[in-house]
């Protein structure tokens, strides 16, 4: 199963933003970063491809990443989800264009 290069710096780019996050106490572990690079290629082969395309990092991102993650009190205090701050990121991280 082929993982561009690309691809995994944005999963490493998307890692890094729950690390530096102002909303999460503990951001994900290089642990997290290895289980959405899995996942990744498991739903790519479900889709009956031989390789990762950034819509499958994106589709991911929030069921894997999600309980991987802490959140402040100040964040959890207004209510807001850790599928919600995942969600966040995942929106303000660019995915790599990759060609057809």
């Amino acid at each position: 199963m082929h993982v561009d290069e690309r691809i995994l710096e944005y999963i490493e780019r998307l890692i890094e933003a729950t690390r530096l996050s102002e909303k999460l106490r503990v951001g994900s572990s290089m642990r997290g970063a290895l289980a959405l690079t899995r996942c990744s290629r498991i739903w790519a082969a479900a889709d009956g491809r031989d390789y990762v395309i950034p819509d499958d990092v994106r589709d991911l991102a929030v069921p894997v990443l999600a309980h991987r993650i802490i959140l402040n009190a100040e964040t959890a205090f207004k209510g807001e989800t850790s599928e919600q701050i995942v969600a966040e990121i995942v929106e303000s991280v660019p995915a790599p264009n990759i060609g057809a």
